[in-house]
């Protein structure tokens, strides 16, 4: 049967195309489940509120306040470097973003249940 024409163009993996698919899918439902938690949990939703908001800051303000950050030692060292990942990328404002998102789909939802 592997000798017919067609059962040798079949390809036995699965396309890398399919597979960078499956993983950015992957990826989004691990976002989509942590924006959830960090609806369930006010002290999250406001602590990326404060890092969406040090994100928008001029860059000489927000290098001063990850340094303050630095100084406190409140944070281990991967956490500071999560921290300025995502202050001094889009990372902060990005997932703020899809957080209020999801709240605002949650509502919606919660206002048409309501209506019915």
């Amino acid at each position: 049967m592997a000798d017919h024409p067609i059962m040798s163009k079949i390809p036995l993996k699965p396309p890398t195309f399919m597979t960078d698919v499956r993983d950015d899918l992957k990826r989004k439902k691990e976002l989509l489940s942590a924006a959830c938690r960090c609806l369930a949990d006010e002290r999250s939703y406001r602590f990326f509120c404060h890092l969406s908001s040090a994100a928008n800051l001029p860059e000489e303000e927000r290098t001063g306040l990850l340094d303050q950050l630095e100084t406190m030692a409140e944070y281990t060292e991967h956490e500071l470097g999560a921290i300025k990942r995502l202050v001094l990328g889009d990372g902060a404002k990005a997932f703020k973003d899809l957080v209020d998102l999801v709240r605002d789909i949650r509502v919606e939802q919660e206002i048409e249940s309501m209506l019915k």
